[in-house]
């Protein structure tokens, strides 16, 4: 096929793609896919490990969530979750909290460390967070989250956004009042999971009421909920004008690229590929947390994170599991390598890559 046809066919996929681009005031969220926020997972090395992978058919990259609390009180920890890099543009940073001044102040800061977007979570269930006032409790006190949006909308001149959920449960699902009192009080981007908070991460989405949300305001809404392949995600993108995509990235680092491109990059299954995604993610892991800054034992639970999910059926997902060092994930992978480029060896079960204790 020469390079033309190869043009011809690549631009013929994308412009009959379901995944069409949208904006948020002037950034341009191309083919209207975001890497949803995950508290301990969207950090810098996860978000660049999904850049890298699927260039620009991210559309725009999320922080973990991140405490105004902490960011007020010059937390590291909290202060560290804002660091990115320029590859990973456009980014939004986002917020969580209950007092007014101390949001308004966070979002402050999240313009100091450079962000492009600035977006409040509506939409936590963690009691932990919702105990505090913030996440989902937001959406149970409408007056209260009115005066933080007005707060931060005249404090921020770039673009401010918002996620929430259906609603606290299923006798009080205020998505779409919610969403058109954000809208009038400037909010320019609204994403809406589509479950109550009552229902935390089991049962369906409810993806009706997601399209009624986004058919009552004029800004982009977003949808979230159960999008983990093609299938799914064209079935839910209609009506809406872009996805939310979280649990379904760890399972598999390409989805942008399968949904953007129309393609099966191969992942599932396939040894090579999974050990060359998960030796980046180490050596990005590394960067961002170099041992002399935090102990071992982080870097490897976020790869074991990401085996989880990708290396479902592959023979040596339980023994990297077990693993309790970077060397002992390195051990393993080799082992998994090196079974593979054996011509003459017979399939190895997942008791052969049980490291000895």
């Amino acid at each position: 096929m020469s390079n033309d046809t190869e043009q011809k066919v690549h631009t013929e996929t994308v412009q009959s793609s379901p995944f069409k681009s949208y904006f948020i005031r002037d950034i341009e969220v191309r083919n209207g896919l975001v890497l949803a926020p995950m508290s301990g997972v969207t950090t810098c090395a996860f978000r660049r490990l999904i850049k890298e992978l699927n260039g620009p058919n991210v559309g725009l990259v999320m922080t973990e969530f991140i405490s105004v609390e902490a960011l007020t009180r010059n937390v590291n920890r909290a202060i560290a979750a804002m660091k990115y890099v320029a590859e990973e543009r456009p980014i939004a940073v986002q917020v969580f909290g209950y007092d007014i001044n101390r949001v308004r102040d966070g979002a402050l800061m999240a313009v100091d460390a450079g962000a492009d977007i600035i977006d409040l979570n509506c939409g936590c269930p963690a009691p932990k967070v919702v105990r505090k006032g913030g996440g989902c409790e937001l959406m149970r006190q409408p007056e209260h989250l009115s005066k933080i949006l007005r707060e931060v909308r005249r404090a921020v001149s770039i673009p401010f956004t918002m996620k929430m959920r259906s609603g606290w449960d299923e006798n009080s699902k205020n998505a779409i009042e919610l969403a058109r009192m954000a809208e009038s009080e400037g909010i320019e981007a609204i994403a809406v999971h589509g479950r109550t908070r009552a229902q935390l991460y089991r049962g369906d989405a409810d993806w009706s009421l997601v399209r009624e949300v986004a058919s009552s305001v004029k800004i982009p809404v977003l949808g979230s909920g159960d999008v983990t392949c093609r299938a799914s995600a064209i079935e839910r993108v209609q009506g809406v004008a872009g996805l939310y995509i979280g649990r379904g990235a760890i399972a598999n680092p390409y989805i942008f690229t399968e949904l953007a491109e129309n393609r099966s990059v191969g992942l599932k299954g396939h040894n090579s590929a999974a050990i060359r995604v998960i030796r980046r993610y180490m050596e990005l892991l590394l960067e961002e947390f170099p041992a002399t800054r935090a102990p071992s034992h982080f870097a490897v639970g976020r790869i074991k994170q990401l085996v989880t999910q990708m290396c479902r059926g592959l023979p040596w997902r339980k023994a990297a599991l077990m693993t309790k060092t970077l060397a002992e994930i390195e051990e393993i992978l080799k082992r998994a390598e090196d079974q593979e480029n054996s011509t003459s060896a017979t399939p190895q079960s997942a008791e052969a890559y049980a490291l000895a204790s």
